[in-house]
């Protein structure tokens, strides 16, 4: 029997998973979240000129420490973006200047204007000392022109929107996202929006899906709702993986241990067909995790290579198996050097002691309390009988969730978990 942990199939799925090469310009302004795909070289320095960090006077230092000059005749007023041309200053003389505005040739500090003792009448008195440099940015001072500003691979920020904006680029090089199919299986299924006839249920994980996919930096098309049929559903396989247009497919429903898989017999089986269809047009490199919710999880490489991970039909394993096996392959395909989650984690107090299956990954929902100052956290209750997976209602009433590893057994009450919030906002 091969290993069924959570790591393993993890480990699998990152040996099948092709980063993407091909690259495309977008624009600067559209570029927070994604991967630079060349090092960015400025061609020019910022700031390009000699400029005042603040509202002041520009003056000459030696003024102050060698000739003891403390009052200085204004004769000039330069704002930013001053286009005329600025003379250098003579001994004795100041320059009022505003924030970013360029200063005098020969200038070499800026005194901050609420420092001057008085400023009338075009004097201005300074009695305190003045150190070189003070309040003033050289050429390059910020960013140097010919050195590398992001190298390739750089996941850009919205700070490094500002920095590319700064340098003059209005577009930049990043590695394009990857397309991920999505497919949902079963003869239940309704698009929301339709009318719901006698014993249809409405498609929930197609757009939850597209939804996922595009916070893990994936462009999601969706293939479509599949009846349970297995020659429709090899037949749409086969066909999106020849199309070459996907880099990795998303199944939904029809992913329990199938007959084929469990004693290699060839029966069509209408219940837990995509294990079998993966394994009809391509190799399914992995069927069956310890993992609650989520235990159906399989993963496969269709025969052009196009990966494929089969995910179970209930809305509540979809979100958790997503984070945890299709967001990282995600991001691994978009060249993110360090995977991310998409909500912070948080330690909280264990209110209750909890009993789980030995072996098995298990995820719990929790509500969190705040109480001078500290987190506890209590599991909100699976329905009765035990179908977690199945339910939405606790995922609506969860701040959060954490994992029990599959050496736990016991957790006392009093012990600290580490909770991944559902939002930002939970802690508010």
């Amino acid at each position: 029997m091969y290993d069924k942990t959570a790591k393993r199939l993890l480990d699998i799925a990152e040996e099948n998973i092709k980063k993407i090469n091909a690259s495309e310009i977008i624009s600067t302004e559209d570029s927070a979240g994604r991967i630079i795909s060349e090092d960015v070289i400025p061609k020019n320095n910022v700031p390009p000129f000699v400029r005042s960090a603040v509202d002041g006077f520009a003056v000459i230092s030696s003024d102050f420490s060698e000739k003891n000059i403390n009052r200085f005749k204004v004769n000039s007023q330069i704002t930013a973006g001053y286009s005329k041309e600025i003379n250098p200053l003579n001994s004795g003389e100041a320059a009022f200047v505003t924030t970013g505005a360029p200063v005098p040739p020969n200038a070499d500090s800026v005194i901050l204007i609420e420092d001057a003792c008085e400023y009338a009448n075009g004097v201005m008195v300074y009695k305190k000392p003045v150190e070189k440099g003070s309040y003033i940015s050289p050429v390059g001072d910020d960013i140097k022109a010919g050195e590398v500003l992001f190298k390739k691979g750089h996941r850009i920020r919205f700070c490094d929107i500002a920095a590319l904006s700064g340098i003059g680029l209005n577009s930049v090089s990043v590695y394009k996202k990857p397309v991920v199919g999505i497919l949902a299986g079963g003869n239940e299924l309704t698009p929301p929006g339709e009318d719901l006839m006698t014993n249809k249920i409405y498609d929930i994980n197609t757009t939850v899906l597209k939804s996922l996919v595009k916070d893990a930096g994936g462009i999601p098309e969706v293939i479509g709702t599949v009846e349970d049929d297995f020659e429709k559903l090899t037949g749409i396989l086969k066909k999106a993986d020849e199309s070459a247009k996907y880099d990795l497919l998303i199944s939904t429903g029809g992913t329990g241990a199938s007959f084929l898989v469990l004693e290699n017999k060839e029966i069509k089986n209408f219940y837990d067909l995509v294990p079998s269809a993966i394994e009809k047009v391509g190799r399914l490199l992995f069927h069956g995790v310890k993992l609650v919710p989520g235990k159906p999880t399989s993963f496969g490489l269709l025969d052009n290579g196009t990966p494929i991970f089969a995910l179970a039909g209930w809305p509540y394993s979809v979100l958790i198996t997503f984070d945890l096996f299709a967001r990282p392959s995600i991001q691994r395909m978009s060249n993110f050097k360090n995977i991310y989650k998409r909500y912070p984690s948080v330690q909280a107090v264990l209110k209750h002691d909890i009993l789980k299956e030995e072996g098995v990954r298990k995820y719990f929902q929790v509500k969190l309390f705040k109480n001078e100052g500290a987190l506890s956290a209590e599991v909100i209750s699976a329905p009765k009988p035990p179908s977690a997976a199945r339910s939405l209602s606790p995922m609506l009433q969860a701040d959060g969730s954490f994992v029990a590893d599959e050496e736990t057994k016991f957790l006392s009450a009093g012990s600290l978990i580490n909770v991944t919030l559902n939002d930002y906002e939970t802690l508010k």
